[in-house]
């Protein structure tokens, strides 16, 4: 229990300045539309991507101690963009470097979490111990914004420290970690490289999917609230962001054991479809409350199929590497982030914010229809399994 309250309490720490930190800046600071972009663009890559490098050392090393020097990274960051806001020194040269040591400590984190949970040593089987993972992520995603939202309207100044409360509470819970069972480091590391994978074919197919996928769902947190800040303050972005969250936190295993029969294949397509047309609502969400709510609720029940499918699928096509698996998702999740990111960004600041919704409904669409002619043509990625099948 304690890996997914600390999955709670990561996510909590990037969440609250990462939800609102394009707005932020675009109001306290005197950064052009294209040096937002950027910087939200490099935080958002360095989370997902930042950890590929240490996919070896995160595979050998104690969760534990990783987990405190990630903390200590994020805290040492978040103390240097405070003092830089302080001074008002607004050189991109120097907050570059900084959000992008933020980001690495996010990702070496989240790293180490699900490697964790996805080498089996929280005693489920993986399709259950990634949907507790989301749960228990967006229920930090659902608290977090409207914290976050909160904080920027009443204490802009601080606004970058308070991810500091998250990052003493994950501190505290590595006490009550266990250590992993069953295996020690050395038999972790080993298994973790066993040299067995998919085709490349496959391989290349499936991060493909993956990263158009996560390019559209990446405009609903990172791009949103930008393209909505015009008619919405961002209190009431972050209850939107708090009713998606809380959706998932209460019907995700409920939705994962009615859907657990069916084929991945569909479940993507499905999944897909919903998203595609949740990002077309999206667009218009910011003046129409029911638009809205539709909106929230196809993009959160695509969330909940795609998310725990397409990380059992890595391990499929991955068997006995959990940490290269996770990795190697992680950074098409980055690549994706980004580029939905820095692109979404400038086009709504430049007031073409129709482009990037309709790009993200483009995306989901493409994803159904290869995963309808893999289904068809038998392609190799792994489209014939039930979601229940274990690994």
């Amino acid at each position: 229990m304690a890996i997914y309250l600390i999955r709670f309490t990561t996510w909590g720490s990037w969440s609250l300045l990462f939800s609102f930190f394009a707005v932020w800046l675009s109001e306290e600071s005197p950064f052009s539309a294209g040096a937002i972009s950027m910087l939200g663009a490099s935080i958002a890559l360095c989370n997902r991507a930042g950890s590929l490098l240490f996919v070896r050392w995160v595979a050998r090393t104690e969760i534990r101690h990783l987990l405190v020097l990630t903390q200590s990274l994020i805290s040492l960051a978040i103390a240097a963009l405070y003092l830089l806001h302080a001074a008002r020194n607004y050189s991109l040269a120097a907050w570059l470097p900084l959000v992008c040591l933020y980001g690495l400590g996010h990702s070496l984190a989240s790293l180490a979490q699900l490697t964790y949970i996805a080498a089996g040593h929280t005693g489920s089987d993986h399709v259950k111990a990634f949907s507790l993972e989301n749960v228990a992520l967006n229920l930090s995603a659902g608290i977090t914004p409207y914290a976050s939202a909160l904080i920027l309207k009443h204490w802009p100044a601080y606004y970058p420290l308070f991810p500091l409360l998250y990052c003493a509470a994950t501190v505290a819970l590595c006490l009550c970690l266990g250590a992993p069972k069953g295996e020690q480091n050395g038999e972790r590391e080993r298994h973790s490289q066993t040299p067995k994978a998919g085709s490349a074919a496959g391989v290349a197919l499936f991060l493909a999917i993956n990263a158009l996928s996560f390019f559209a769902f990446s405009h609903f947190y990172n791009v949103f609230p930008l393209h909505a800040q015009t008619r919405l303050d961002p209190e009431a972005i972050g209850l939107w962001f708090a009713l998606s969250s809380g959706l998932i936190v209460v019907l995700q295993l409920p939705l994962t054991r009615l859907l657990a029969g069916l084929r991945r294949g569909v479940l993507m397509v499905g999944s897909n479809l919903l998203m595609g047309i949740g990002m077309l609502a999206l667009f218009h969400a910011s003046g129409t409350p029911a638009v809205a709510l539709g909106a929230v609720l196809l993009l959160t029940l695509a969330e909940m199929v795609f998310g725990p499918l397409y990380q059992v699928m890595a391990l499929s096509l991955f068997p006995g590497r959990p940490a290269f698996a996770m990795a190697v998702l992680t950074l098409t999740w980055a690549l994706a982030e980004a580029l939905a990111t820095g692109t979404g960004l400038y086009l709504v600041a430049q007031g073409h914010a129709w482009l990037t919704f309709a790009l993200a409904a483009g995306a989901c669409l493409l994803v159904a229809t290869i995963a309808l002619l893999c289904m068809r043509g038998g392609a190799s990625v792994p489209m014939g399994r039930s979601l229940a099948a274990r690994h």
